[in-house]
């Protein structure tokens, strides 16, 4: 399971700080989790009730009084839609300071502001990089707002673990042309 953003210490009420980097099991991060996991077995297996039963679940949990919560929500949509937009004028337009903005976020969401932006940054040119063409990577350096292509490679190594050059070769190598989605560097 995977919450948005803002999403772990609202319905799971855990700081979302130590999970950052980690894939945790859920009984771990979310005290519900295994009794909604026995009952779901143990139920009729309905697609749709269990979804329905999830979903119940997890209302029943949310916090939406995590002080905070409204704004981060706000700055994380407003990051989504611009990654590279800047960090100091989005909190100016959230009425706090930039170290109050830093602050509500990682507690809130487990990563600053500029991070979260990175990994946007990054994703969306994930998704736009076409593997069976020639990647101009000085032109979506530009496009998505780094500063050059070396800060693009930066990032890129940085939250995919490899550099953008390896990321295409290994799209490539086990390419799908009828598989339209950005795909993933695959374990060797």
């Amino acid at each position: 399971m995977v919450t948005t953003p803002v999403g772990c210490r609202a319905v799971f009420g855990v700081d979302p700080a130590p999970l950052r980097g980690r894939v945790v099991d859920l009984g771990t991060a979310w005290r519900a989790a295994p009794g909604l996991r026995a009952e779901l077995l143990a139920g009729s297996g309905d697609p749709d009730s269990m979804l329905d039963r999830t979903e119940a679940v997890l209302l029943s949990g949310l916090d939406e009084t995590v002080r905070g919560l409204p704004r981060c929500a706000v700055a994380v949509a407003a990051l989504e839609a611009e990654p590279a937009r800047s960090i100091a004028e989005l909190a100016a337009e959230l009425g706090i300071s930039h170290g109050h903005l830093d602050r509500e976020f990682t507690r809130v969401v487990g990563l600053g502001p500029r991070t979260l932006a990175r990994v946007l940054r990054v994703r969306r040119l994930l998704e736009q990089i076409d593997v069976q063409d020639r990647v101009a990577w000085t032109r979506l350096a530009a496009d998505l707002g780094w500063y050059d292509q070396a800060h693009l490679v930066r990032d890129v190594t940085r939250h995919t673990g490899v550099p953008p050059s390896a990321y295409v070769a290994a799209q490539r190598q086990f390419l799908d042309p009828d598989d339209p989605a950005p795909g993933f560097v695959p374990e060797r």
